[in-house]
């Protein structure tokens, strides 16, 4: 996903033969830790990703019931007929190929031939025992990137006989074939047979029996399965056997092709990798496969022939670039990665020059592929293909329209030197399956080439391959499909695989914690308890817990998404336009290629009075009226007229970062909470020149005691900032004084802004050449982005690429002694897998979910958390998660754990007297004071620019009033007498309120006539629905209109706050009764704030109760 997920949701572009449309299908969460598939720190290594938990939330009941009356009453009908059911037939054919990896060859023959295995004969009977299954439906939530496909799709006639193109295979391009159905009761028999009552999508019931191998399937209530071409039994039912029909079971769950295959050899090892994305260690191997892909896509699709080694080589200096920063880190020169290189260059050239020369003369005859067929046209380079009607997706290397019967293939590059595995020809098969239903051709050959030696293979499609490969997908769906991870497929038993996995203390963990070794053999069973001897079982009860509240947290974000990938399939263009999701009728004007190396993709759009429901940042999955996803795109720029967005080609690796540094230290103090080392900065040695910079700052005495403790601490320490203390000031003076004594620093916060505002006060005393800005520039700040590593990079002028790059990357990402970035970053950067540094300081720490947390503090032995525990906390969504204690962030804990490592700064100098006295009684026990007596009186009315007008109504009066006893007003709009000023309950969850958004709009222009500027105003609403809606009110680009969440950190001259909840709603306001959050709202104005809402409804929540009732100046709209 893109680096700034809590603003960016997924859109999607139909591009049809003449007219596009774009449609926002998937709206990423605000929170980004739960709406990424999030891989894990380990507790014995410390890795890469966001957090090391695996997650497990209870387990299906089953309950053995009655059938249901349909099904009853409709095998009565049938069994007069028994005798009449065709019996099934033992398949015959085996692979044939042989497998040079033994382990890899067994695993998909013995997979292949068990699947084809007929079991003794069996007819339904409506006898059978039956048990019903009840599971909640599951949806699934998947995302990549992928290039711009630069062709139209071909248009293919079909055959009046639409042949699949494999004996013994249904055709997967004939739409009459596919019956899509939903499971609503499971008849399980004690023959092996397994029989559905379901319903279509009208509605009617349909009974479904399935025999042989598809009899296996873990089928439950509520699952979705298509049939494709079943075998009819009278007018409303079907069967489904070896011989006849295919059934894809979850197919709305796109398991990914390379997951399918890989899980030939450990279908566990996948699915922990979905769930956790460890991706293998920074190594030159990864680096190498990745770019001999592009160079072989490159050389291929360009027009010069015969290649010769010069021109791969030219290819690779275009391309080297982007490869600069993981180039560097892993030390390979050039004169190093040419002799890597220079071996595939000879094959690489001989494989095109031979099979795809672009000359019809005698002397250039292409010989054929593997396949036998001839190569007529390169079509598409890392085709992206989403089928909902396989469950598939993938992205195919190379798409080949060849001589042939059968049309499109497939060339599948490979790296590594040749071999049969069974892996490999699994992945082809499947592209050759989705490329037969996407271009409506006979399932075709797919081919491997392997560039390390040169030999290329032709992967034929038999009958029962398909189906068995088929049915290994069937077996993943039921584990993509869960957003949890309530269970794992069993692991391998042979433990002399596992030493080298990357998932092996994860796999262990659940092996002895959720499972009891129950599927592990003994010599398993042994290795999973010696990866697990460092952990005792306090460890374990941590592990266990963050797995039942990150499971939690992930099925309720799964329950909260109103839009999801299937509504793409499931649902059509206008119905999509109904919902907002859609924006259509478009037509493309330009494709182009960025200098950043991006496409840039401009449309023409029909001019509509609806506005358009995308913004610039937001993420586009592009796609054509027939087939999803071709491309993820990125809107760059939207208007009435014209939308443009951008394409990333450039792959970009994963990187995994062992933060292997002082782990167990780590562990000890977030787990067993031991406490910290103190020392006695009574007697602590301050050098001249941090003496120099403290003085120079003007700290006060509560700043410089918090400043002298970070700089003592030998494990961590807690800076507890009040609303308006100068947190910001305080951490980048103690950046200044830390580098004065040469020590390297992390700064990383909650939100971009909360780490560019800290920049900003940091470069008016330290050189930005001395820090790195990390992340995405469009996230950043203009003033910011100089520190970027890509501005660093244009800035040099060399026509030497790779040394400046070399220069740039040991200045800047090695040496420079500040590096800058969110929380949410430090997982995937690269630079965080080979630096370390003396001190990490967390700004907004107390909103930071502790498995966030962790790869930033495994970054350094000393760390600085800095923030408000009752300010803004980790988002959480699940009650149950939240009641148990996921919300508490690990500033909270140690806070609570250890108050003598806790330092407090209570002098604000935001707010004036009025306003801070309301945060201070209601939420810090009268704490909360004003740093100095200007601070204290500041109002409008005492700054010379502000003036009311006379002769305007009292209440409008008031409410403008720039006297320093009116800095507080809640204009009553006494919804239950006024119905235009209640709330309206959108669909989804959402709420907005038109009454407050007109009185806010006027409120806005009257402050502005007073003197106020636009920018000085803030409004906000707890409600993202009523920030949109009070934007299109307004319509002023310059005021600033927000949710209070996004306003954590900022401050106003002028706040106005919508209520916007009335208890006229069905729906209790659970945003309004967080005391955070309304803290949050009331403390971001420094002269005046304006609360706009209904008194009486305001009053049911205990904490707005005891707000209205300390304000004096309660005003009424009249009606």
């Amino acid at each position: 996903m893109t680096e700034n997920l809590d603003l960016a949701f997924l859109v999607h572009i139909n591009l049809q033969e003449e007219n596009l449309e774009v449609d926002d299908k998937l709206r990423t969460s605000k929170f980004p830790v739960f709406s990424q598939q999030l891989p894990v720190v380990r507790l014995q290594d410390t890795r890469n990703p966001m957090f090391s938990i695996c997650f497990e939330y209870g387990c299906h009941a089953r309950n053995e019931i009655q059938t249901s009356a349909t099904m009853e009453s409709r095998k009565r009908q049938l069994t007069s007929l028994d005798s009449q059911i065709p019996e099934t037939k033992r398949l015959k054919e085996e692979i044939k190929e042989n497998v040079d990896d033994e382990d890899s060859n067994d695993s998909f023959e013995n997979f292949c031939t068990t699947a084809t295995k007929n079991p003794s004969e069996k007819k339904i009977s409506p006898r059978a025992r039956s048990q019903r299954i009840t599971l909640e439906e599951l949806d699934d939530d998947d995302s990549f990137d992928a290039p711009i496909c630069s062709k139209p799709l071909p248009v293919f006639t079909k055959s009046t006989k639409l042949e699949s193109g494999v004996d013994g295979f249904p055709c997967l391009f004939d739409e009459d074939n596919v019956i899509y159905l939903t499971v609503k009761v499971v008849d399980k028999r004690e023959e092996g047979c397994l029989d559905l009552e379901c319903v279509d999508k009208n509605g009617k019931t349909r009974l479904v029996y399935l025999q042989d191998r598809w009899s296996q399937l873990d089928i439950e209530v509520g699952n979705t399965i298509n049939l494709i071409a079943p075998e009819k039994w009278g007018d409303d039912d079907y069967i489904a056997n070896d011989t006849k029909g295919v059934v894809i079971l979850n197919p709305n769950a796109l398991v990914p092709c390379t997951a399918v295959a890989s899980s030939l050899f450990c279908s566990r090892k996948v699915i922990l990798n979905d769930k956790f994305k460890f991706g293998n260690a920074s190594n030159k191997a990864m680096l190498l496969g990745t770019i001999m892909h592009e160079i072989f896509q490159t050389a291929i699709t360009s027009k010069k022939r015969p290649l010769v080694e010069d021109n791969l080589l030219q290819i690779w200096n275009t391309q080297a670039p982007k490869y600069a920063e993981e180039l560097v880190a892993l030390s390979f020169t050039p004169s190093c990665l040419d002799v890597e290189l220079k071996p595939y260059f000879s094959i690489i050239c001989d494989w095109i020059n031979k099979h795809y020369p672009l000359s019809n003369s005698f002397f250039a005859k292409r010989e054929p592929l593997p396949s036998k067929s001839e190569l007529l046209e390169v079509y598409d380079i890392e085709e992206n293909i989403w089928d909902s009607k396989l469950g598939l997706k993938g992205k195919v290397d190379v798409t080949m329209r060849t001589k042939s019967k059968k049309g499109m293939e497939s060339l599948e590059l490979k790296t590594g030197k040749s071999n049969s595995s069974s892996e490999h020809s699994g992945q082809v098969l499947l592209y050759c399956m989705m490329q037969s239903s996407r271009y409506e051709q006979p399932i075709g050959f797919g081919n491997i080439l392997y560039l390390k030696d040169g030999i290329s293979r032709c992967v034929t499609p038999r009958a029962a391959e398909l189906s068995g490969i088929l049915q290994q997908r069937n077996m993943l769906s039921v584990f993509f499909e869960d957003p949890t991870i309530s269970r794992l497929p069993p692991p391998r038993q042979e433990s002399r695989f596992c030493d080298k996995c990357d998932h092996k203390v994860m796999c262990s963990f659940y092996q002895r914690a959720e499972e009891n070794y129950g599927k592990s053999s003994k010599a398993l069973k042994e290795f999973a308890e010696n990866e697990m001897a460092h952990l005792d079982q306090t460890h374990i009860d941590y592990v266990s817990k963050w797995i039942r509240w990150i499971s939690a947290e992930w099925k309720c974000e799964r329950d909260r998404m109103q839009t999801q990938n299937k509504d793409l399939w499931l649902k059509t263009i206008p119905e999509r336009v109904e919902e907002g999701t859609c924006m259509q009728e478009l037509t493309p004007i330009s494709e182009e290629m960025s200098n950043s190396q991006r496409i840039v993709i401009s449309f023409s759009r029909k001019s509509s009075s609806n506005p358009s429901p995308f913004r610039p940042g937001d993420v586009c999955l592009l796609s054509n009226k027939k087939n999803v996803a071709i491309a993820f795109t990125v809107i760059d720029h939207v208007s009435d007229e014209i939308i443009r967005v951008t394409s990333d080609k450039i792959v970009k690796l994963r990187y995994e970062a062992p933060f292997h540094l002082d782990k167990n230290r780590l562990r000890s103090v977030l787990v067993d909470l031991l406490p910290p080392n103190i020392v006695d900065t009574s007697g602590f040695n301050i050098s001249p020149a941090v003496k120099k910079i403290i003085v120079k700052a003007k700290l006060n005495n509560e700043q410089r005691r918090a400043i002298i403790h970070a700089l003592s601490t030998e494990d961590y320490m807690i800076v507890e900032g009040l609303p308006g203390s100068g947190k910001t000031t305080l951490i980048s003076v103690l950046i200044q004084c830390l580098l004065a004594t040469n020590k390297k620093v992390l700064l990383t916060a909650f939100t971009h802004s909360a780490v560019d505002n800290i920049l900003g006060k940091l470069t008016k005393e330290v050189s930005p050449e001395m820090i790195l800005r990390l992340g995405s520039s469009s996230t950043i700040k203009e003033e910011i982005r100089k520190m970027t590593l890509k501005a660093k990079l244009e800035s040099e002028s060399s026509d030497n690429y790779y040394a400046s790059v070399r220069r740039v990357m040991k200045t800047s990402v090695l040496e420079n002694p500040v590096v800058a970035c969110t929380c949410h970053h430090v997982p995937r950067e690269l630079l965080f897998s080979y630096r370390h540094f003396d001190v990490v300081i967390v700004d907004e720490a107390s909103m930071v979910l502790e498995p966030l947390l962790l790869p930033v503090l495994a970054t350094s032995r000393k760390f600085v958390l800095v923030g408000d525990c009752k300010q803004l906390t980790p988002l959480v969504v699940s009650r149950k998660a939240k009641q148990e204690g996921a919300e508490v962030s690990t500033m909270e804990k140690l806070q609570k754990a250890h108050s003598n490592v806790v330092v407090s700064l209570t002098s604000q100098y935001r707010m004036n007297r009025e306003i801070s006295m309301l945060s201070s009684k209601l939420f810090y026990e009268n704490r909360l004071l004003c740093g100095n007596e200007a601070v204290s009186r500041s109002s409008l009315d005492r700054t010379g620019d502000y003036s009311v007008p006379e002769g305007l109504d009292e209440h409008i009066r008031k409410t403008l009033s720039g006297y320093i006893s009116d800095s507080c007003i809640f204009l009553d709009t006494q919804s239950s007498l006024n119905h235009s000023m209640q709330c309206n309950d959108e669909d989804g969850g959402g709420m907005s309120n038109d009454g407050e958004a007109k009185i806010i709009s006027e409120l806005c222009k009257r402050f502005i006539q007073c003197g106020v500027k636009p920018s000085e105003i803030g409004v906000m609403s707890a409600y993202r629905k009523q920030v949109d809606h009070i934007k299109n009110v307004v319509q002023n680009d310059t005021l600033e209109v927000n949710t209070i969440d996004s306003y954590q950190g900022r401050e106003k001259r002028v706040i106005i706050w919508s209520l916007t909840w009335t208890d006229n709603s069905s729906k209790k306001s659970e945003l309004l009764r967080d005391e955070r959050r309304i803290n949050v709202a009331i403390t971001r104005a420094r002269q005046k704030i304006v609360v706009v809402g209904c008194k009486k409804s305001a009053e049911s929540i205990p904490v707005l109760y005891r707000f209205s009732q300390m304000l004096t100046n309660n005003l009424t709209i009249p009606h």
